[in-house]
């Protein structure tokens, strides 16, 4: 059987079943490329489990997921997954790999930040269109297509839930900084006119953890690593509720 484990937002977070199946695992990996997970984690799993866990790269779950779910139709894999298993499209396909070899899957879910990240900002989650992703701009990777994710749901007058890049190498998020100075990069290549130093912006530090933040300002001020940014959400016109609810629950 394959265990897609999701272990949530904080340590702690995966589920009473969740821990149980996974002291039943024959063989337990874990992958962080998709977020880092929180310090001490791993530990206290391992602790908690008596269990040694491995962790994976990306290239295990893509271009070699037939060598690292083989046998699963024989014995328990566990997969130890950040936030919630079935969120990333890759979880989806290591999870048709091993019904193809004819194992079983079996799905833990847990706390994921799309659903955190929109329920403490405190707006209306059916008023959030497509969701976009800032990544890392190298010398030859510069992408700018999450400006046209924004400027499309600003047209619909929606939110853009906008996430951040990690960088697994150096093992850090994107801050704050560093995702809005990309924005404006973006938007003074492209001239879309959706974006500029004044436009508010929701940013959302470390989400799911007794420290979190939300810091309601502008694009042009948001530098201030006050706590780990996790997001950021750039809205479309507030309505009433949705000004009372941000305003009450952002730092001052």
């Amino acid at each position: 059987m394959l265990m897609l484990i999701g272990l949530g937002l904080e340590t702690k977070d995966l589920s009473v079943r969740a821990l149980e199946a996974l002291k039943s695992a024959d063989r337990v990996l874990a992958e962080q490329y998709t977020t880092i997970l929180p310090g001490g984690y791993i530990d206290f799993l391992e602790k908690e489990t008596g269990k040694r866990i491995q962790f994976i790269k990306r290239s295990d779950l893509e271009e070699n997921v037939d060598a690292t779910i083989k046998d699963s139709k024989t014995k328990n894999i566990a997969l130890l997954i950040p936030g919630d298993p079935l969120v990333a499209t890759t979880h989806h396909i290591v999870a048709d790999a091993a019904k193809k070899v004819g194992a079983s899957v079996e799905v833990f879910h847990s706390s994921s930040i799309f659903s955190a990240a929109i329920g403490v900002s405190g707006l209306d989650i059916y008023r959030f269109g497509p969701t976009t992703t800032v990544p890392f701009w190298s010398a030859k990777y510069k992408p700018t297509s999450f400006l046209d994710v924004i400027m499309k749901n600003q047209s619909n007058g929606q939110h853009t839930l906008v996430l951040l890049d990690i960088d697994a190498a150096e093992g850090r998020h994107m801050n704050a900084s560093e995702a809005v100075a990309l924005l404006l990069k973006a938007e003074e290549e492209k001239g879309y006119g959706v974006l500029t130093p004044d436009t508010r912006v929701i940013v959302l530090c470390d989400i799911g953890r007794n420290i979190q933040a939300i810091d309601y300002t502008t694009i042009g001020k948001a530098t201030s690593d006050r706590a780990k940014a996790t997001a950021l959400i750039i809205p479309a016109r507030l309505n009433f509720a949705e000004e009372e609810s941000l305003r009450a629950n952002s730092l001052k």
